[in-house]
């Protein structure tokens, strides 16, 4: 089953806040669900979640500033004047850029194309 974006980011959002709550000592999964609105049903399963969950899971991804964006621009342009960063057959490695930089295939592409 495929949850939506906004649902996805809405239960980030309460294991985040759910999290807090813990921390300040509450803990009873009645009170919990009291204070976030939300079912005692659902506490247990978010308290099953956040077992499994990592420190990277509880931050949401920010968004790159104008400069980040050049800086990224900067480098593809220079992996392109690399040979490096070609097949044998003289297309350009677009993978291991992507993965080099960790960015996006449209990123490199639109990089290519001159946008």
């Amino acid at each position: 089953m495929k949850i939506s974006y906004h649902r996805r980011r809405k239960i980030k959002t309460r294991r985040i806040a759910l999290r807090e709550l813990l921390d300040r000592g509450i803990d009873d999964p009645k009170d919990l669900a009291k204070e976030l609105n939300v079912t005692v049903q659902t506490i247990k399963r978010d308290l099953e979640a956040l077992k499994t969950m990592n420190e990277e899971d509880f931050t949401f991804q920010k968004r790159q500033t104008s400069q980040e964006i050049l800086d990224k621009k900067d480098e593809i342009l220079r992996m392109l004047d690399d040979e490096e960063y070609y097949t044998k057959n003289g297309d350009v490695d677009i993978i291991k850029i992507t993965k080099e930089l960790k960015t996006s295939r449209t990123t490199v592409m639109s990089v290519i194309n001159g946008d």
